[in-house]
């Protein structure tokens, strides 16, 4: 489908996914960074009673199936033990990810209280982080983000605040405390920076996305409870693109929203999936498979988005939406006008 707005097209692209506990798919997708060369890294946080299912998964755009990090193993093979939430490379609840300038691998988690490292790789690091609600400690850290001086910022959600950290975890600054004000937070999740360094938090149950200044300084804010357009049922998180456009999922809504930089309401898109080469490989395999779903009716409500919960725009204007709930990836593509037609006769 293709959503034309004022400026831009919205043109869906693939689905990258499926349900799965380890290998090609996700379980419980919560959060994807991009990475060179057309790299996706995809945090699953799966389910308490499959520890090995808590991992990251390392694929390409074009769904080519590179390996795994984290509580399985790591690139390359050599198996971790897991079930030791205290070991190398564990994850009890990955929450966000992030990729500094060298491109190592960052992952916030909010029963560890941590953010783990890896190597590109999937050599472990280590992980830095102290619970607690004093300067530099943590409680449920949730969405994480690079500044262009490779500093990280921190939605410190059980502390309504966000704070700011050296790469290797040094405290730097913080801001926020919990209410309904400008510049309050009540369980804040996602996290984005634009290309002049502001910050946008998804201010979660607040039902609103606040921008702030890189010191902290209160901005803007837009959004209030509801499903009417420009309305949010708790929105998870937030990206802006290099043009200013801010993109929201809007979790409980089962929906992206589309913003301008004045937070004024564009567009939104509910979901146009359809079965991902994994998903295409599996039924092949699968002959009984196969035909129960020839046969399955309302097959045409798995397009839609359910429960999209993490939303990143790439310097080529894809938007990559984690499908949660479906355990897949949606990516659409926003196109100039004048390109439109170049591109209406097939998958970008």
């Amino acid at each position: 489908m293709t959503t034309r707005v004022q400026g831009a097209t919205f043109r869906y692209s693939h689905t990258i996914g499926r349900g799965e506990e380890a290998g090609t798919g996700f379980k419980n997708p919560v959060s994807v960074a991009r990475g060179a060369d057309d790299l996706m890294y995809v945090v699953s946080r799966a389910y308490d009673y499959r520890s090995d299912s808590k991992r990251i998964t390392v694929c390409t755009v074009d769904e080519d199936y590179i390996g795994e990090i984290g509580n399985a193993g790591r690139l390359g093979g050599e198996m971790m033990d897991t079930g030791d939430s205290d070991a190398p490379g564990s994850m009890v609840w990955p929450t966000s990810i992030a990729l500094d300038r060298a491109g190592n691998v960052y992952v916030s988690d909010e029963w560890l209280n941590r953010i783990a490292m890896f190597t590109p790789d999937g050599e472990w690091l280590g992980a830095w982080g102290t619970e607690g609600d004093a300067d530099g400690e943590v409680a449920q850290p949730s969405g994480i983000a690079f500044d262009s001086e490779d500093n990280i910022y921190v939605v410190d959600t059980g502390n309504n605040r966000v704070q700011k950290f050296t790469k290797d975890g040094q405290f730097l600054a913080k801001w926020g405390r919990q209410g309904t004000g400008d510049g309050e937070f009540d369980m804040p999740w996602g996290i984005s920076i634009d290309t002049e360094g502001d910050i946008y938090i998804a201010d979660w149950r607040n039902d609103r996305i606040q921008k702030f200044a890189p010191d902290g300084q209160f901005l803007m804010k837009f959004g209030g409870s509801g499903s009417e357009d420009g309305e949010f049922n708790r929105p998870a998180d937030v990206a802006v693109d290099k043009e200013g456009l801010i993109y929201v999922a809007d979790w409980r809504n089962d929906r992206l929203q589309v913003f301008d930089a004045e937070g004024r309401f564009i567009t939104k898109i509910i979901g146009d999936a359809t079965l991902s080469k994994w998903g295409i490989t599996k039924l092949d395999a699968n002959p009984d498979m196969k035909r129960q779903r020839e046969i399955a009716q309302g097959l045409e409500r798995e397009k839609f988005l359910r429960g999209p919960i993490g939303v990143v725009v790439d310097d080529e204007d894809r938007v990559f939406i984690v499908d949660s709930q479906r355990n897949r990836i949606q990516i659409y593509r926003k196109i100039p006008p004048f390109f439109v037609g170049l591109y209406d006769g097939g998958r970008l």
